[in-house]
């Protein structure tokens, strides 16, 4: 009876589930494996995008400041261009200084053809101290100039009026005329002069001319 007893005793105490343990665990562990996992990954990755990102900053920064310097460079380039053009050009269009000198005689020396910015121009001594002249050049707005001017000179200096007429009767601009004066320097080889409209013989422009050897 005892030995019944006790048996049955031992069989009606509860036995806990053979799979508790397991089942507790298990997503335990899958969890601390998956955390894991993650922070393992997110430590070996985090170098590699830091990396990448501030590879990218580098090249962006670069790229930029490449832009700009080459956008400088092409403005540098554009401003000294049109300075040495704008320097050729006074030089072009400046004639050594000539001053009239009442000891330069330049009469007998004049006649002939002379190179200016505008084209060739040819002079004529007449009689006493007339002086004529005639030239051709073309403009883009009045199409082909023909011009002439008579003046006088004394000593070294001419002081003219004269006339143009271009070849497009439909500009308002065809016709133009004022006054002018030429310099001679030393040696009468060369003039630097200007010419106006009205009765100003400087509000037009300069002129410069070189005799043409024959």
């Amino acid at each position: 009876m005892q030995k019944l007893w006790s048996s049955r005793s031992k069989r009606s105490q509860p036995l806990p589930p053979e799979d508790q343990d397991v089942s507790s665990s298990a997503p335990q562990d899958e969890s601390d494996d998956g955390s894991q996992e993650v922070a393992v990954n997110s430590k070996q990755d985090s170098p590699n995008t830091a990396t990448n990102i501030s590879t990218n900053t580098a090249i962006e920064r670069w790229s930029n400041l490449w832009e700009a310097s080459a956008g400088w460079l092409l403005f540098a380039l554009g401003i000294g261009g049109v300075v040495v053009v704008a320097i050729f050009g006074l030089q072009y269009l400046t004639a050594p200084e000539s001053t009239p000198d009442s000891n330069l005689a330049c009469r007998a020396k004049l006649t002939g053809d002379w190179q200016t910015p505008f084209g060739k121009i040819s002079l004529e001594e007449k009689s006493g101290d007339q002086v004529s002249a005639k030239y051709e050049y073309t403009n883009f707005e009045r199409g082909r100039i023909n011009g002439e001017f008579t003046g006088k000179l004394r000593n070294n200096v001419i002081t003219f009026d004269w006339q143009e007429n271009g070849d497009r009767p439909n500009n308002s601009q065809t016709k133009q005329q004022g006054k002018g004066i030429l310099i001679f320097n030393e040696g009468c080889k060369e003039f630097y002069g200007s010419y106006g409209t009205g009765d100003s013989t400087n509000n037009f422009g300069n002129w410069q001319g070189s005799r043409m050897s024959k």
